[in-house]
This record gives C-alpha cells, sequence and structure tokens, in this order.
C-alpha cells in the first residue's frame, strides 16, 4: 500500500509542475488556475495522504514539541539574517497584494500548497528513507527544488551572467531550503516542516516590505543558513535524545554530505567571481611562455586606477576578456589609459584600455589544469560567454 501511496504521490506532484509550467503557462485561465484549480489540487494531495496510513516519522514521539520549537527558531534566525542584510542593503516594497481581499486570496495559496506539499513530503520521506535516510532527504529536497522552479523562467535565460544571478537568487536559497526542511520532516513528521516552511512564507507574502539584496548576498545566506542550521538541529536533537552513539552507526552522517555541498557551493562561487579573487582559463597563447594555452590564472578584482606597469590585467575589449600585460601609461583629458600587450606578441595592442573596462590583475598561474576544459570546449562547441585571448 506504500509503495503505490508513494508512486501516486510523485505521479500527482509531476503531474502539478507539468500542468503549472507546460499546459496552464501563458493562457487566459492563469488565475483560475493558480487561485482556484491548484488550492483544489493541493488539497486533494493532503486528502490522499490523510487516508494513506501514514508512516511514524524516525525521531522519537516525545521530542515532537522540541522538534517543532527548533523549526521555528531556525525561521526566526533566517528572518533575521534576512533583515540585518536589508539594513545594510536596503529595503523594498513587497510585490505581492496587501489589500484584504489579496491577502486573503494569498493566503488560500500559500497554505493549501504548504499543507499538501509537507504532507506529501513527510510521506514519501518516511517511507523510502530505510537504512539510507540521508540519500533520500537529499533526494526528496532536489525533487520538491526542482519542481519548485518555474520552467519559464528557466527557459528565458540567454546569458551565462543570467543564469548565474538565477542560481543565486532562487536555485540556492530555495535547495537550502528544501535541504533542511526534507530533513524536519524525516525527523518529526509533517508539522515541524510546516512550521519552518510556514514561517519563511508568511514573511515572503505578507511583510509590507522585504529586504532588497543583491545576488551575491541571497545566495550566501540562502544556502549557509539552512545548512547551519541542519547541522545545529541535528546535533541538538541528537544530543538531547541521547542518541549520538545508536545513530551514528545507522545513520549516514548527514553532517559529511552538507560539507560536500559546502565545499561545492564555495567552489561555483569562486568560479563565477563572488570572491575577491577567482579563475580564468586562458584560451591563447598571446602570453606564452609565462602564461600558456590552457592555463587557469587567478584574477583578484581590483579597480583600473590602481594598476601600474608591469601588471597582467583582466580587462574587456570587444564583448571578450583579455588577459595582457600594462606596458605604458597614456594621460588623455586628466584620465589615465593602460598601453597593453601580450608577452608573445610583435607589436603591442592597438586600443588603449579605460579604468572601467579592467576586471582584475592576475596574481597567480596554474599550468595546464584547463586543457580539460578545452577539450570539452571543442567537442560541445564554444560555450563560454566571456573567452580569454
Amino acid at each position: 500500500m506504500a509503495k503505490y501511496g508513494c508512486i501516486l504521490l510523485v505521479g500527482l506532484l509531476l503531474g502539478h509542475y507539468g500542468l503549472v509550467n507546460v499546459v496552464v503557462c501563458g493562457t487566459d485561465g492563469r488565475f483560475f488556475f493558480t487561485y482556484v484549480l491548484q488550492p483544489f489540487l493541493w488539497i486533494l494531495v493532503a486528502g490522499i495522504v490523510w487516508w494513506l496510513p501514514r508512516p511514524r516519522a524516525a525521531g522519537r514521539l516525545r521530542f515532537a514539541r522540541f522538534l517543532n520549537q527548533l523549526a521555528l527558531i531556525c525561521a526566526v534566525f533566517y528572518i533575521l539574517t534576512q533583515l540585518v542584510a536589508g539594513m545594510l542593503q536596503g529595503f523594498g516594497l513587497s510585490p505581492y497584494a496587501n489589500t484584504p481581499a489579496g491577502i486573503m486570496i494569498n493566503l488560500i495559496f500559500v497554505s493549501t500548497a504548504l499543507a499538501g506539499s509537507e504532507l506529501a513530503r513527510a510521506f514519501l520521506i518516511n517511507n523510502l528513507a530505510g537504512r539510507r535516510p540521508a540519500l533520500v532527504v537529499g533526494l526528496a529536497a532536489l525533487f520538491f527544488a526542482l519542481t519548485g522552479l518555474p520552467l519559464n523562467k528557466l527557459l528565458a535565460l540567454k546569458t551565462g551572467l543570467e543564469l548565474t544571478k538565477y542560481v543565486g537568487n532562487h536555485v540556492f536559497p530555495l535547495l537550502g531550503e528544501q535541504v533542511l526542511t526534507s530533513y524536519l520532516a524525516y525527523l518529526g513528521g509533517p508539522l515541524p516542516a510546516i512550521l519552518y516552511r510556514g514561517s519563511l512564507q508568511v514573511f515572503q507574502w505578507f511583510s509590507p516590505v522585504l529586504p532588497d539584496l543583491s545576488w551575491e548576498v541571497k545566495a550566501l545566506l540562502g544556502t549557509f543558513v539552512p545548512l547551519l542550521s541542519l547541522v545545529t538541529v541535528r546535533g541538538l536533537y541528537l544530543t538531547e535524545a541521547r542518541e549520538v552513539g545508536r545513530w551514528a552507526g545507522r545513520e549516514e552522517s548527514v553532517s559529511g554530505w552538507v560539507g560536500c555541498t559546502v565545499v561545492s557551493v564555495l567552489m561555483i562561487w569562486f568560479s563565477v567571481g563572488i570572491f575577491p579573487v577567482y579563475p580564468s582559463l586562458i584560451l591563447s597563447g598571446s602570453m606564452e611562455p609565462g602564461i600558456r594555452k590552457g592555463d587557469l590564472v587567478v584574477v583578484k578584482k581590483m579597480a583600473g586606477q590602481e594598476a601600474k606597469v608591469g601588471d597582467i590585467l583582466q580587462f574587456r575589449q570587444e564583448k571578450i576578456w583579455v588577459t595582457h600585460r600594462v606596458v605604458d601609461l597614456k594621460n588623455r583629458r586628466g584620465e589615465t589609459l593602460f598601453q597593453t600587450k601580450g608577452d608573445n606578441n610583435n607589436a603591442a595592442d592597438q586600443d588603449l584600455v579605460q579604468s572601467h573596462q579592467v576586471r582584475g590583475k592576475v596574481i597567480g598561474v596554474i599550468p595546464k589544469i584547463g586543457w580539460i576544459s578545452l577539450v570539452l570546449k571543442d567537442a560541445v562547441g564554444d560555450i563560454w560567454a566571456g573567452p580569454n585571448k
């Protein structure tokens, strides 16, 4: 019975995602589907879960209240970090309706989706967890994150920068939220998951003003705050339940895959340039012998006016990133311009470089590590938005 219930719920969730993103998206019936049919579908999902024999959550029943309190604390902590960041970067008006009718419609939409999705999540996780709970929790988080991303926005992304910003604004925060929610559902069933996500959604949907954060800050907070909360919840619960030794033998290490996730996110952030230094692949031999084709250079961000003769700069020229050395400084109408040259080129670059074109200065070279990327690039075509030369 449980097996068929899981298959039915996954089918309903995928069908709902298909209706939202394929069938109804862009049609005249969006209002009816969003605010009438979707709540009905979520109530149907909740009713099916309620009708099926529900599995017991992995956590001990007497610690249910403790888990609920932890869920609320995690939500409040996340909201407070958002508010603190908003004080530093500013606030903006909420995009959601603030009229009584609008609030009531949104409340119905949010509450039905929350109840249906969290009942389904808890049912799936606690039926399938078995002896591999960390794997099931991770897969559930990934499933609910993917089905929470609007397909039309993903298909509308055209450039690497748009993709990077979308990942930072939406994918990382959503995945972080889903990981913690799935773990709460594993330990305590749907209620702590509803308390956590419900608190966040009340803030998101019904606060008149919201923090207006950059995508980098959203990615940072949306990833690390939920993962930090996850590690804290796990540690506090196991300590309180005096089950550290027993769980260590039967449960895969949550902290292990959380650590891998954090390292992966850090590598992605390093690659896309969130940190003050970032990597860049060299695609030509214009800087040989010091920097060869296929080498990876480490670039430190800097203002253009700080550059001096001898620095190897990365700058934008005719829609590509160029990595060349400054050989001379020119002054035109009070502005300092840079004469650059590839070490392996016979003549200096024809165009002078302005300060605003400079992205950073090369501070290190990792030889040959980029050859794998060059081979893949040749195999699948030019997918790099900003090649170096």
